[in-house]
């Protein structure tokens, strides 16, 4: 078999290759889309933080000094009259107002901050969690592939190196969003539950997520709540350190929300599906019939995240006996639709985490299931 001719050293070398290819890749396809100016105003923010003006400059030349003419003018809305962009490109009042979209994503910012102080410019800085996100990704599949696929590891690179070259997956390392570090983040809590460690190490890993996106709130007091229902179900007592963990979580949510000033979920909502508002007053107002209109249209759209999301969970209670892993399946499937629930849209990166996550557990529990009938 072709497994006899590749050693653990082969492989290793092999993933390298194309991880440092595709990280490279991935560097040189970078994007200046619009959410940069606001990750680079909340750096600058901590500098300069009552400089409204200088901030707004400092943004954007640094990124009119790395971008391309196309890629700057894209970014600002140049030509298009009455371009949101546009207007909070020449506006530091309101472009101050959209800071705290971006300052709550605390882990992500202070990563900008250090690559910014080891040397590089403010811009690549924005980019670096990402693309080395991605190059740690690859490593960190491949063990969890290697401990889930006893003996197949020939597959498990294989199904490695697939992951990485999904266009999607490979998108977020050129996006100067978080969520490449999020999914990082997310693949090495698995990798926590995977091996059993203590639940005050996968809370820190959790912790980590949440810092990084404060949406993932809700994944972690779900994963915290399941640790309760284990436990109760299994032993009848209450996990009084998971609830514990669960309380200090939420409070440094609350704390971030409000050290941040963030307007809220209606402000975010109203912005990002009804209007986008020049100025971010806090007092954003729609009604319920709005809101069901807009997640009735959108979930049209969401059938093809809906299909993977009922594959992957369909295949681990069909090949899965397990209680524990099927409660894990069940709460990861449920948090894409409550994400989906609070902000509609069909856009994969926010929905990718939770996919990757029920894929490997299908593929552990499908591998599982031919190995005892062929036993």
């Amino acid at each position: 078999m072709i497994s006899i001719f590749f050693t653990n050293k082969t492989y290793f070398f092999l993933l390298l290759f194309i991880s440092f290819l595709l990280a490279y890749l991935n560097f040189q396809q970078r994007e200046y889309d619009w959410d940069m100016p606001g990750y680079l105003a909340t750096y600058y923010q901590m500098e300069n933080p009552t400089q409204n003006k200088l901030i707004l400059e400092k943004v954007y030349s640094s990124i009119k000094n790395e971008a391309t003419d196309n890629q700057y003018d894209k970014l600002v809305g140049y030509h298009q009259n009455g371009n949101w962009r546009n207007f909070i490109s020449k506006n530091p009042n309101a472009f101050q107002l959209q800071i705290p979209y971006y300052s709550i994503k605390v882990f992500y910012v202070c990563l900008i901050f250090v690559f910014h102080k080891i040397g590089f410019s403010t811009p690549i800085s924005i980019f670096l969690p990402n693309i080395i996100s991605f190059f740690i990704l690859g490593f960190l599949l491949f063990s969890i592939l290697k401990k889930l696929l006893i003996n197949k590891m020939f597959l498990s690179f294989i199904l490695t190196v697939f992951l990485l070259f999904i266009p999607p997956l490979r998108y977020l390392a050129t996006s100067p969003t978080p969520d490449m570090l999020v999914i990082l983040l997310m693949i090495w809590f698995f990798y926590s539950v995977l091996n059993k460690h203590k639940l005050y190490i996968q809370f820190m890993i959790l912790l980590l997520v949440m810092m990084t996106r404060p949406d993932y709130i809700i994944f972690g007091l779900s994963y915290l709540g399941i640790y309760v229902i284990y436990d109760f179900v299994k032993i009848k007592k209450v996990n009084l350190l998971a609830v514990l963990l669960a309380t200090i979580m939420f409070s440094i949510y609350f704390l971030i929300l409000k050290v941040n000033y963030y307007p809220g979920w209606k402000d975010v909502f109203y912005d990002t599906f009804i209007q986008r508002r020049k100025f971010v007053t806090g007092n954003a107002q729609f009604t319920f019939q709005e809101y069901q209109k807009i997640i009735l249209a959108n979930i049209v759209n969401f059938k093809k995240v809906s299909v993977l999301a009922f594959l992957f969970l369909g295949t681990i209670f069909y090949c899965s006996k397990d209680f524990w892993i099927r409660i894990f399946a069940v709460v990861l499937f449920i948090n894409i639709y409550l994400k989906f629930m609070f902000f509609p849209t069909t856009d994969y990166r926010f929905y990718n985490a939770f996919l990757l996550l029920l894929f490997i557990t299908a593929i552990s529990s499908a591998h599982n299931k031919i190995s005892n009938l062929t036993a």
